[in-house]
């Protein structure tokens, strides 16, 4: 529905235009859903990783009313294992400013800048990419004592791997040569020797075929390239809260 109107309920009366801006994304979780689809599509495990918090019935749900309201679209396709994805319409691009001066508020008033419940400070992650793009991420994640462990090969991420012990996994799935899928595959078969499984962020393009590599490889989420610091930080408290509120209840 990419119109200039919606069809919002015929039984209510709407005084105030701030009312229909609240009708159509008010609530928890609305808000949070197209900042984080603002770049680029999502699937629905994906946004469930993201929003660790919210259960996959009420995900579900504002999901349906977003697409009902024209402002989210959702895609099937004809592949196995099966993949749906979800992404912003060209109508439902019109609230992003109001998703991005949320964001910039937010910024300004949450204590330490610290993106969500958890301080990331002490976090381990290993960045896999070429440096120009490494270099970006480690000075911003230093300042916020957050350790980045950096490697530009998959022969290095390996070797730093069992060395550190990383927390996440940042890997660039664009480098030269595969050495980004290299990377993860190399890891993941040493973490099913060791029983674990470390939360993994694929860097990509907005290539729709980086988002299928990344599925499947394994990746519990994609950020596109070049990364918003806000996003980075955010996959980061979101990813690691989830491992351990899944920890605490097994």
């Amino acid at each position: 529905m990419d119109t200039n109107e919606i069809n919002l309920s015929s039984d209510t009366q709407y005084v105030c235009p701030v009312e229909v801006t609240i009708a159509v994304i008010g609530g928890k979780w609305k808000c949070v859903l197209l900042w984080w689809l603002r770049r680029d599509p999502r699937s629905f495990g994906e946004l469930k990783q993201l929003l660790f918090r919210i259960s996959p019935k009420v995900l579900t749900q504002q999901l349906r009313e977003l697409e009902a309201a024209g402002i989210i679209r959702r895609e099937a396709y004809a592949e196995t294992p099966r993949r749906v994805e979800y992404s912003v319409t060209p109508y439902g691009e019109t609230l992003l400013p109001i998703t991005e001066l949320m964001c910039d508020w937010g910024k300004q008033h949450m204590p330490g800048f610290r993106h969500g419940l958890l301080n990331l400070g002490g976090l381990r992650v290993l960045i896999v990419s070429e440096p120009e793009v490494s270099d970006t991420l480690r000075s911003p994640l230093d300042i916020r004592n957050t350790q980045a462990i950096v490697a530009n090969s998959a022969q290095e991420s390996v070797i730093l791997f069992q060395q550190n012990r990383p927390d996440v996994l940042v890997i660039d799935i664009t480098m030269n040569d595969n050495e980004g899928l290299n990377s993860i595959a190399q890891i993941r078969d040493l973490e099913k020797q060791q029983k674990t499984q470390i939360p993994a962020i694929a860097l990509t393009t907005l290539d729709s075929s980086d988002r299928q590599q990344a599925i499947r490889a394994g990746f519990q989420v994609h950020l596109v390239k070049p990364v918003e610091l806000a996003e980075l930080v955010a996959a980061f408290a979101s990813l690691t809260s989830c491992s351990n509120h899944s920890n605490d209840e097994s």
